[in-house]
């Protein structure tokens, strides 16, 4: 036997049906630009720990708060795979506020190219380079899967 309600239509409040569309609607845009990476974005210490996916040949900046008159400056690990993701440039400028001030920071600027499919971290330590068995005072990272 057919139960009696089942051609029957289901009514489901207005205000519940946009509700439920709504969700499905951001749900859907988060899993579409998750991982996406605006072309000219340039990456601070805001972005530490960011996981980005890329494609080969993408090109990523990092741009780091530096002070290099105290002998601090921002080193790339040995532990980035460069066959994956490899330096392309590095540079320091002065804060332009700053110029006549003996001592005064800047910013290390960092641009680097995807090369082949896989996965490395970009990792950046904060650190004078002659000190050997001495903690960095800051480290960066971002993961990056190329594919």
């Amino acid at each position: 036997m057919i139960n009696e309600n089942f051609g029957k239509r289901i009514k489901i409040k207005p205000s519940i049906l946009l509700g439920a569309s709504l969700i499905l609607l951001l749900l859907t845009t988060v899993y579409i630009f998750s991982g996406c990476n605006i072309k000219g974005t340039t990456y601070t210490e805001g972005n530490n720990g960011d996981n980005l996916n890329l494609k080969v040949n993408d090109e990523i900046t990092i741009k780091l708060e530096s002070n290099i008159t105290t002998g601090f400056k921002w080193n790339l690990s040995n532990e980035t795979d460069a066959n994956i993701i490899s330096l392309v440039s590095s540079d320091y400028k002065q804060t332009p506020a700053d110029k006549n001030l003996v001592g005064a920071g800047g910013f290390e600027t960092f641009t680097f190219q995807a090369k082949s499919k896989g996965s490395t971290t970009i990792i950046l330590t904060y650190n004078q380079p002659w000190e050997k068995g001495v903690a960095p005072l800051k480290t960066f990272k971002i993961n990056n899967v190329v594919e």
